[in-house]
């Protein structure tokens, strides 16, 4: 696995943010102003794959969304919130059969393609941030990197004779992201809350050669506590 390259500019990145915030004239804090969330959910989105000149989308099946990452509350304004957040999107597999003719024969072919996407975001938000209904809009950006699996076996028929050949490979590439999101919590007692929440996520990668272009949604659920 290739780590991300940026991950020193991006720690720097969130470090200033941080005493940015602290800098905040009249910043109102609460005693309940830091929250820690994970969340588990469903995500989809087929990406577009451009290759010398042809462009096509991978019809991807529906995969698994992990989140987990913590919030300040009341930052300079009574309903704005910053987050960081570590995102995954796994098992979103592709498989695809097909056959064609060669060499006067039959060859027959299967393809499996399988992403994942690991993701470090920094959030902002307009959230209700009083009472016990908090719902919220916001979006974020920071550094994908996408993990692909490949996957293809053929089977050459020529005249009588069989032939066949499979094989793996891996490839991978990180690249700046973003999302929107948008959703609402619930106090539940004890500081506790539970939410839900639907995102648009987006990256850009290259990989084997290609531009792919992952557009996904996800819908999660979540369970948190503040301090």
């Amino acid at each position: 696995m290739i780590y991300p390259t940026g991950r020193p500019r991006l720690l720097t990145t969130m470090t200033l943010a941080g005493l940015l915030v602290m800098m905040i004239p009249g910043a109102a804090f609460a005693v309940d102003t830091f929250r820690l969330q994970v969340g588990l959910g469903a995500h989809g989105g087929d990406p577009d794959i451009e290759f010398a000149g042809e462009s096509g989308s991978l019809d991807t099946d529906t995969g698994i969304a992990i989140s987990a990452g913590g919030w300040i509350d009341h930052v300079g304004w009574n309903h704005f919130s910053l987050g960081l957040e570590y995102l995954r999107l796994q098992d979103s597999d592709f498989h695809a059969s097909a056959s064609a003719t060669f060499l006067g024969g039959t060859l027959t072919g299967t393809l499996d393609i399988e992403p994942t996407i690991d993701a470090v975001m920094v959030n902002a938000a307009i959230r209700n941030n009083d009472g016990t209904i908090h719902p919220y809009i916001g979006g974020g950006i920071g550094v994908g990197h996408a993990d692909v699996d490949l996957t293809a076996s053929v089977t050459v028929t020529v005249g009588g004779q069989t032939f066949s050949a499979s094989g793996s490979a891996n490839d991978t590439d990180t690249a700046f992201a973003g999302q929107l999101f948008g959703g609402i919590d619930v106090d539940i007692g004890g500081n506790w809350y539970l939410g839900v929440n639907g995102r648009y996520f987006l990256m850009d990668a290259d990989l084997f050669g290609a531009d792919v272009e992952f557009r996904n949604w996800a819908l999660m659920g979540f369970i948190g506590r503040k301090f």
